[in-house]
């Protein structure tokens, strides 16, 4: 039987340890030129966040004296949700060198909420609001060289 404590378990554990590959994947960016800012700093900042995220998930779990509500595996819905999800985060990847980051941005974050939610113009509201954070917190202020496609210039 699955229960959200062995789903909290399981998960936390996985992204325990996804934090460590991403933290030691990150100290394997290098860049030719002296940044002000590493190449490798937001990586590990991630890292980091989700490998604490994960073991506090876990030990939490762990913690639980009950064993939580019964998980239902997706119906087929569900599992069509799922795929969906996937195939747009890999359109996302796959946009973000021609379109640029902030535009490829848009276009995922407004696709995605509005396929789970089909509120259309709150979808293209959060996926403009998300662009332009990565556009101005990244691109701006950071000055990170994420790809910027027809908003080169």
């Amino acid at each position: 039987m699955r229960t959200l404590r062995s789903a909290d378990k399981t998960s936390g554990i996985a992204l325990a340890v996804l934090g460590v590959v991403v933290i030691v994947a990150s100290y394997q960016i290098t860049s030719p030129i002296a940044d002000r800012l590493p190449p490798h700093t937001l990586p590990l900042i991630l890292g980091w966040i989700i490998l604490a995220t994960g073991l506090f998930l876990a030990l939490r779990s762990w913690r639980l004296r009950s064993e939580g509500a019964v998980v239902a595996w997706p119906n087929r819905e569900g599992w069509i949700r799922v795929i969906v999800n996937l195939v747009s985060l890999a359109v996302f990847i796959a946009l973000i060198q021609p379109l640029g980051m902030p535009l490829a941005t848009w276009a995922y974050v407004t696709f995605s909420i509005w396929y789970l939610d089909r509120r259309i113009i709150r979808a293209g509201i959060i996926g403009f609001l998300s662009a332009a954070v990565v556009f101005f917190v990244f691109v701006r202020f950071l000055e990170l060289s994420f790809p910027l496609g027809p908003l080169q210039g």
